[in-house]
């Protein structure tokens, strides 16, 4: 079975964000590419940008979690 490679664009679309982060993503090695093209455009194992996105997902939940228990303790002091 041939895998599937993501453009900057797909994988941006996933990730909730713009190419030019899934770019950055890739330069500061979060986001690896699985090759680049001739032209220089990297591109994307759908499994690691759906990795990523679950990563970012647990990451921002824990935030409200923190967030929503500040909030409750700021309110009890």
């Amino acid at each position: 079975m041939v895998e599937r490679l993501l453009s900057p664009s797909d994988a941006a679309r996933i990730l909730g964000v713009v190419p030019a982060t899934v770019r950055a993503m890739a330069i500061s090695g979060r986001l690896p590419p699985a090759t680049m093209t001739e032209s220089g455009i990297r591109l994307f194992r759908r499994e690691d940008v759906e990795r990523l996105a679950a990563e970012r997902a647990e990451r921002e939940r824990q935030d409200s979690v923190s967030a929503t228990v500040q909030a409750q303790e700021a309110v009890a002091s």
